[in-house]
């Protein structure tokens, strides 16, 4: 029997003292509002710990270089197994990391290609040839009887090195000739001086060819030779009644026609991160930086011309390594079962083989198939990145572990996920214990355990309100995700159906699987775009609309419209996850422009009057106020030598980012760093009286960032976090009250805005986007969330499939005409009101 995964007196950030049995072999699904502490329990806590013990087995000198992590604030966890986290994140994915290297099938790919690959020269295109042991056997034992063979070892490269004590050792060896100069000479009559290193070969031995008694012993012969000389053997042939003749067989590759001869090939050698595999002109980028385009030598496949000019044929294709990973993951899953492979290499690459298929079918079980195993990994989105990880974890076949997964349906067609699904339930039933913080409805009622946490966020979180089975979780009272569940609570109906005040029109959409189609987008309404993942959505609004009314909008007078009905706007506001500023300085403060509010309010103060302090003073970017020890992150990095560096808060101004003068100028009794260091909902009541500071943080408490402190990191927060942060900016510029001038519509682009939202957020949400659209700009949502697409003026299907099979506008209209449409992808999960 499994023991449980038990969690005492658990404290990390906001956890309130939790104490937890997760059962084991179980999915196990997190629940409850954003900043409850669900990533705080399964990330800081529990994966945190696993990882702190696995660095506790490793010696000091293994640890260097690695980030040592803090013990979590927990007294005591048992039963935890080893944790592997899959979380979003493509922030650090360099952009060498490609899809194949997530999954490791680009190095199962190489030893295919280095094992069983056929060469061609790389100048002539010719195929190279060579002749195995066996081969050369043959052809030797077949000569007409009475043959004389001389069987020779080539010695050029170990006499060049030292002649005399090559000689020496080849003679303690047993070797006594050497063939030089057309004629068989014995070691012991030749002085050093005369044997040129040119064209010396060791006699191996001497045979006359009498049928197939003589095999055995070429045989033998042979492979003494290839022990001398791995890559070349030569025969001096006497035919009878003709004159001697030297054939030279060789073991490596080799062009005959021009004498290219082919190094050994490794896995290596079809490394673009290796010097034998990469390119030479733009190594192993593919790029040429001052064009900005794809290199010309390897036309941006990154690899040597070597490489490339080696090839794996099916019976009707030849594909070097670059154009089979190029395929889409569907093409190249059929592709690879085609591979044709010598006999006598097979049992060596069964397993190689296996692994390959297995992963790439994995890949397509989550949803991938539209992918290539070359794009680079940090033009995925978080959810495809997850999912990748999670097809190499499928593949890899592990058992005994703890896998925590952050929202991995992010990003998911409500289709995609029941194969996501199933991809949890193998892993689970492989003997892992699956953990996903997950708000997800499909997710959530098929997992095997729910703990549901709140009841708020920040300080009003950290507490679990209900265990235990789906339906433990629905008759429990205190939980908000079981009124979800069993549809006590319900998402109100929209306020009303918008009615466009025109349309915007963009023809021609024809970018990467797009199929040359017109996008009509209704104005003044809410609108969202779905279908499956990879059906051209983002394609059609990142690579084609957006770009189109950029240059609409751009104010250069006499170019065209792009786009038709663009001059009905003014501006393009473009709300996606990306962090809200690059610095270690930016916070949701920064962001939302609260710390422009309040900058001139502390400069207007008597002491910063008395002092000639101004603006610029409250700001941690630039000298004067700042603390100069951590320059204003509040954060200093200590050199630990080989146990790796620790940031820790800076000891001069204590993490407030300032210096003492500048806190010392209070409002209210609190200093700027005080101020800052306040929860959105603590400083809407400090800063109630400011009208615009007050305009924006009930902006953000509209959209549920209420236990947001306000000097967070930006490079902490997540990105519906972040995302929301954007939103809250916008909202604080267009009161519910005051329509927008015709000169000032907007139109706000979104991309996947109830990503890491809790059934509670999505409604806030709602109210958002309906207050931007009321004030009179247009919203367009890329989304998935069926809440969102019921509620939403007007929908676009898209679909029907992913990658070729997609890029069609399946069906458009309100969301009760598209779930009329048995074709839209989507029209089974809609339920408009």
């Amino acid at each position: 029997m499994n023991l449980p995964i038990s969690i005492r007196g658990a404290r990390q950030h906001n956890l309130q003292n939790l104490n937890l049995d997760l059962p084991s072999g179980k999915l196990i699904a997190f629940s409850g509002p954003s900043g409850s502490g669900k990533s705080s329990l399964a990330f800081d806590t529990l994966f945190a710990e696993s990882r702190r013990r696995f660095l506790d087995c490793l010696s000091a000198r293994a640890r260097q270089g690695i980030e040592q992590p803090d013990k979590p604030d927990v007294d005591s966890i048992t039963g935890l197994p080893p944790a592997l986290s899959l979380e979003q994140s493509a922030r650090h994915q360099h952009p060498r990391t490609l899809l194949g290297s997530i999954t490791e099938i680009l190095d199962y790919l190489r030893i295919l290609y280095a094992a069983a690959g056929r060469p061609h020269d790389p100048e002539t295109g010719k195929e190279l040839v060579r002749q195995t042991p066996d081969q050369i056997a043959n052809a030797l034992a077949t000569l007409p009887e009475q043959t004389r063979l001389v069987l020779t070892a080539p010695a050029e490269a170990l006499l060049a090195q030292d002649p005399a004590a090559t000689l020496g050792d080849f003679q303690r060896q047993g070797f006594l000739r050497i063939y030089w100069n057309g004629e068989v000479r014995d070691i012991e009559e030749l002085g050093v001086p005369d044997v040129p290193a040119a064209d010396a070969a060791l006699v191996i031995d001497r045979i006359i060819i009498r049928g197939e008694s003589s095999s055995s012993r070429l045989a033998d012969s042979l492979q003494t030779a290839l022990r001398i000389n791995p890559d070349e053997v030569r025969a001096v042939i006497t035919r009878p009644e003709e004159e001697p003749a030297v054939q030279a067989f060789h073991t490596r590759y080799r062009n005959p026609e021009t004498g290219y001869l082919l190094p050994q090939l490794t896995p290596r050698h079809f490394s673009f991160n290796s010097p034998l595999g990469a390119c030479p002109s733009c190594h192993g980028t593919g790029l040429n930086k001052q064009e900005n385009g794809p290199c010309p030598e390897c036309r941006g496949q990154r690899l040597s011309p070597l490489a490339l000019a080696v090839t794996m044929h099916t019976p009707d294709h030849a594909y070097n390594l670059a154009e089979l990973t190029a395929l889409p993951l569907e093409d190249m899953a059929g592709e690879t079962k085609r591979l044709e492979i010598p006999a006598t290499l097979a049992p060596a690459l069964n397993s190689v083989m296996e692994e390959v298929n297995k992963r790439t079918h994995f890949l397509n079980e989550l949803g991938l198939s539209y992918l290539s195993l070359d794009r680079q990994a940090n033009t995925l989105s978080g959810g495809e990145l997850q999912r990748a990880r999670l097809a190499s974890q499928l593949g890899g076949g592990l058992s005994g572990v703890l896998y925590i997964l952050d929202e991995p349906t992010t990003g998911l067609h409500p289709s995609d996920t029941d194969r996501l699904l199933r991809a949890l339930q193998t892993l689970r039933n492989l003997g892992n214990t699956v953990l996903a913080v997950e708000h997800d409805e499909q997710i959530l009622r098929a997992a095997d355990h729910l703990v549901d946490m709140g009841p708020g966020s920040g300080a009003n979180g950290g507490h679990i309100l209900a265990q235990g089975s789906l339906q433990d979780i629905m008759a429990n009272a205190e939980s908000p995700t079981g009124a979800w569940l069993s549809g006590t609570r319900q998402m109100p109906a929209p306020p009303r159906r918008a009615a466009p005040s025109g349309q915007l029109v963009l023809t021609h959409a024809n970018r990467h699987n797009l199929n040359n189609i017109t996008l009509r987008l209704p104005l003044g309404t809410l609108t969202c775009i779905s279908g499956p993942s990879g059906s051209g959505k983002s394609t059609l609004v990142r690579d084609c609309l957006i770009p189109a009314l950029k240059k609409d909008l751009s104010g250069k007078k006499g170019l065209p419209p792009l786009v038709q009905g663009s001059e009905r706007l003014s501006r393009l506001v473009i709300i996606d996850q990306a962090p809200i500023g690059k610095s270690p300085r930016s916070t949701p403060a920064t962001a939302t422009g609260l710390l422009n509010i309040l900058r001139p309010l502390y400069a207007q103060l008597p002491l910063s009057k008395q002092r000639g302090y101004t603006a610029a003073r409250f700001s941690t970017n630039v000298r004067g106020g700042r603390c100069e020890r951590c320059l204003g992150t509040g954060m200093t990095e200590v050199d630990m030598n080989f146990l790796g560096n620790v940031t820790m808060p800076c000891d001069a101004c204590q993490g407030q980012c300032y210096n003492r003068e500048t806190l010392e100028v209070t409002w209210k009794g609190k200093s700027i760093a005080q101020a800052l260091a306040l929860t959105v909902d603590e400083a809407a009541e400090f800063f109630a009286t400011l009208p615009k500071a007050a305009a924006i943080l009930k902006s953000m408490k509209d959209v549920g960032l209420g236990y947001l402190n306000l000097d967070r990191r930006a490079d902490t927060l997540s990105g519906g976090e972040s995302q929301r942060i954007k939103i809250a900016s916008e909202l604080a510029k267009a009161p519910a009250w005051k329509l927008a001038e015709d000169d000032k519509r907007a139109l706000f682009i979104l991309d996947e805005p109830t990503g890491g939202l809790h059934f509670n957020e999505v409604e806030l949400l709602l109210k958002a986007l309906f207050r931007l659209r009321d004030a009179g700009h247009t919203v367009l949502c890329v989304e998935h969330h069926r809440d969102l697409l019921n509620a939403a003026d007007h929908l676009i299907d898209m679909g029907p499939g992913a990658g070729r099979h997609g890029g069609n506008i399946v069906a458009e209209g309100t969301p009760a005409a598209v779930a009329a449409i048995p074709e839209a992808p989507t029209s089974r999960w809609l339920n408009p009101a």
